[in-house]
């Protein structure tokens, strides 16, 4: 009985540990759940992962889930043979230092992607008016404006396209880093006239296009491309940097 009991009790925990199949050559593990980050390991194909959490993070045809594996880095699920298009684990804890950012405080890039991430993995419907909570139940409004200032886990409901510069600094297009915002803000552009997007990444070696994050119009919150220097309501978006980005 004893012995009986040992093996079921180490069957149990062998269970626990989810190892799925590489579908593809080289593929990368990163830093973080997106392309932009760092390939710090790369996989052979047929190469067994352990899974330890999921998370959600950029779309790779049509697969927004990344899995965290027992390396310490992510990988694309579009690429591990789950057998299942959804979460196969638990999700993964926001990693913002010390379990995450306080409410008006500092807050690192990698966060402030993954609450931003938060709003287009629900598919968040766009409002000037609604309202919507983060992960922590604080309600932001849900135009572009106020899912900005949700990833930055700043003012609720929300700043707005005229006021977001006063928590912001003017950057250069060349320094922008992921958790950066492009915009059409300050004097002027309230209401449709502005518009403001999350930076995510760079879409092409040129630097000419960038992919976002945004809550927009008839779409919601969605991940989108942009061409640098697009306008809206007459003016130019220009790079923002948070001033409590650390």
């Amino acid at each position: 009985m004893q012995l009986s009991s040992l093996v079921l009790t180490l069957a149990a925990a062998i269970s626990t540990v989810a190892a799925y199949p590489i579908t593809a050559d080289d593929v990368n593990c990163r830093s973080g759940p997106d392309t932009s980050f760092e390939s710090v390991k790369t996989y052979k194909i047929n190469t067994d992962v352990n899974i330890t959490c999921q998370t959600y993070g950029q779309s790779i045809f049509g697969n927004s889930i990344w899995d965290k594996t027992s390396d310490g880095c992510y990988v694309s699920d579009y690429y591990v043979k789950t057998g299942s298009n959804d979460l196969v684990t638990e999700e993964c804890p926001i990693e913002g230092g010390d379990g995450g950012s306080q409410y008006n405080g500092p807050i690192n890039r990698t966060e402030i992607i993954e609450r931003g991430r938060y709003w287009v993995s629900l598919g968040v419907p766009y409002s000037m008016t609604k309202t919507y909570p983060d992960q922590q139940g604080r309600m932001y409004r849900t135009d572009c404006s106020g899912f900005v200032s949700m990833a930055l886990h700043a003012n609720a409901p929300g700043y707005n396209t005229v006021s977001l510069p006063e928590i912001a600094k003017a950057i250069e297009w060349a320094d922008l880093t992921p958790g950066d915002f492009v915009g059409t803000l300050g004097e002027g552009t309230a209401g449709a006239a502005g518009h403001v997007t999350l930076f995510l990444s760079w879409a092409d070696d040129a630097h000419k296009a960038y992919n976002t994050l945004e809550c927009r119009g008839t779409y919601g919150c969605v991940e989108y491309k942009r061409n640098v220097g697009w306008t809206s309501g007459g003016f130019t978006a220009k790079p923002y940097r948070y001033t409590r980005v650390i």
